[in-house]
């Protein structure tokens, strides 16, 4: 099953309510119709271009994201505290104007932690854009992503922008995809309509990452856009709840990134106000779900090196908060990781990262099952199968659940091995092109 290939963890903290939010894979099929190829420009009145401006090597290093029609225009943006200064413009644009009508994006260099020149450099990008397509400067963001602690060089921002705002097209997101990435392998991009709706309500979305991925918001870059009417406060609010049951349950290393955000922007295009019907807004939600849903997967099936996929089930806690903790103090356990990757059963990795999590706990009422098998019981190792086991081993899907025995409350996550290949990929970024 595809949605099975996922190469980092998948974390899922979920109350009731949002549980009944959240609409199930069967019925996404009744409500949404995945747009062959499609991505941000498949929403009419989006256009998009990049080019290669000279920031990488070779490849596309600058795009923009463009729409002529006035906008709603929502963002959610990294909790990091070293919070790059493109970061710092758009939260300072969007309190000045949510009519926002081009978004600049370079990669290669993130422009974080670069100081005052830093943050001069992004607000010279906004100037530059609007000069270029004829618009405010206060209906411009920026995007950056690359190396930390390397200015912009800005002749080549400037080159980038003046090429890309005479190019842009209603078939360039796609190139617009391929340029915003970094070491990713893959393109992600998407673009779905509801159903039996006339005029049709699109969304588009296009994102990046592979690696520094930990769920605080957002964990990538992506960009959505769509068609409808909509308010400020409503799409603040729908934004906000799709992306911390998606993209804010998503790590692969527990390494949180100084750049990441979510743009989301609406052209009215289609005339039609989802707050105006409740259906219809229900189905919207619905379809904004599934959007960022599938772009973090495709996120997540980007990480490099996977092997084995790794479920750890934290059941019967006394709070959602605790088994979210534990979950994710096993998972982001780099020895349990690699035990993983060498088919290695060592149990005692999990038991120490459970330990670790900090909160009350009573040793002796905590059970540890690898698949249906009980490893350790009440607290002390348990006689297992370990013929069984050594063969559930070579399997590339892995199940652990930690049982507490303490409460009523559950998470379920999944994770991905360490391997050689992230070592090496990590360890060669800088040789990126």
């Amino acid at each position: 099953m595809q949605y099975l290939k996922i190469s980092v963890i998948l974390v899922i903290w979920l109350d009731r309510r949002k549980i009944r939010d959240i609409m199930s894979k069967e019925n996404f099929s009744n409500i949404v119709e995945i747009i062959k190829d499609g991505n941000i420009t498949t929403v009419p009145e989006f256009y998009a271009g990049s080019c290669h401006s000279g920031i990488r090597k070779w490849k596309d290093d600058l795009s923009i994201i463009f729409t002529p029609l006035r906008t709603t225009t929502s963002a959610v943006f990294t909790t990091n505290k070293f919070a790059a200064a493109p970061i710092k413009v758009d939260k300072w644009q969007l309190k000045k104007s949510r009519n926002i009508n081009a978004i600049v994006i370079n990669s290669g260099i993130s422009n974080a932690c670069t100081g005052k020149e830093g943050y001069l450099n992004a607000l010279e990008t906004v100037k530059i854009a609007a000069e270029n397509l004829d618009i405010g400067e206060q209906n411009v963001l920026v995007s950056s992503t690359g190396r930390i602690g390397v200015q912009l060089p800005m002749e080549k921002i400037k080159y980038g922008i003046e090429v890309c705002s005479k190019n842009l097209t209603r078939q360039g997101g796609g190139n617009a995809a391929k340029a915003i990435l970094t070491i990713d392998k893959k393109t992600k991009e998407i673009a779905v309509k509801l159903k039996d709706q006339n005029p049709e309500i699109i969304i588009g979305g296009i994102a990046k990452g592979s690696v520094m991925i930990e769920p605080n918001m957002a964990t990538t870059l992506a960009f959505l856009t769509t068609n409808v009417k909509i308010s400020i406060k409503l799409l603040d609010k729908l934004l906000k709840d799709a992306v911390s049951v998606t993209f804010n349950c998503l790590t692969t290393d527990g390494c949180q990134s100084t750049n990441d955000m979510i743009v989301a922007v609406a052209n009215a295009q289609s005339g039609v106000d989802v707050s105006k019907n409740n259906k219809l807004l229900r189905n919207f939600k619905t379809a904004l779900y599934f959007v960022l849903e599938s772009l973090t997967k495709k996120v997540a099936e980007d990480a490099e090196g996977v092997t084995k996929i790794i479920e750890i089930e934290v059941i019967n806690s006394k709070s959602i908060h605790t088994a979210k903790n534990i979950g994710k103090k096993v998972a982001n356990s780099l020895l349990f990781k690699t035990a993983m990757f060498g088919q290695d059963l060592n149990w005692g990795r999990i038991v120490a990262a459970i330990g670790s999590e900090g909160s009350n706990m009573d040793q002796e009422k905590i059970d540890l099952y690898f698949g249906d098998e009980l490893i350790m019981k009440k607290g002390s190792k348990n006689d297992f199968d370990k013929k069984k086991t050594a063969q559930m081993m070579r399997d590339s899907f892995l199940r652990f659940k930690v049982d507490l025995n303490s409460g009523n409350f559950k998470a379920k996550i999944l994770t991905n091995d360490i391997t050689y290949d992230y070592i090496k990929m990590n360890a060669e970024y800088k040789k990126q092109r």
